[in-house]
């Protein structure tokens, strides 16, 4: 049933993460949208590596989501 599920992974960094708790508070919040499979968190790079089903979430939708919760995200070319 679960055979034909597409991931995507994403890495966004983000402004204003100084701490394991600043952490703690993305993954928490993150893991719970509906479509997140994991999330990985960098302090030490101020990164955010979410892998997610694109057909039910967007990329931009957790940026904003990482937005709302007071970081300033941002993705590296």
């Amino acid at each position: 049933m679960g055979d034909n599920v597409r991931t995507v992974q994403e890495t966004v960094w983000v402004g204003g993460l100084y701490d394991s708790d600043g952490g703690l508070e993305i993954e928490h919040n993150l893991i719970q949208v509906d479509g997140v499979r994991n999330v990985q968190v960098a302090v030490d790079e101020g990164a955010v590596t979410v892998n997610y089903d694109p057909t039910v979430i967007s990329g931009e939708y957790l940026r904003r989501t990482l937005n709302s919760l007071g970081y300033s995200p941002y993705v590296r070319y």
